[in-house]
């Protein structure tokens, strides 16, 4: 059985969070009419030859390619949900 606390990790963790600088800005400027940055982004993230990417769909601009140097990296594609 796998202690639940050892899966905290799953949980969002999200101290900073990346969003594309454009988005932002509409936002900021008003120019959306969604409640909040997170639900006006509009972001796809995967993984590439390089490394990681998360793509604007809105802008079709990169916002961050991150460089694995091809090492590969430790992933965890479980879903952990909290019970109600």
């Amino acid at each position: 059985m796998t202690d639940i606390a050892k899966l905290e990790y799953l949980l969002n963790k999200i101290k900073e969070p990346i969003a594309c600088v454009k988005c932002s800005d509409e936002f900021t400027a008003g120019q959306s009419d969604s409640s909040s940055l997170q639900d006006y982004l509009k972001v796809d993230v995967g993984f590439t030859e390089r490394g990681l990417q998360i793509w604007c769909q809105r802008h079709h601009l990169n916002i961050c390619h991150i460089n694995f140097e091809g090492h590969k990296l430790e992933s965890d594609f479980r879903c952990l949900e909290k019970k109600s």
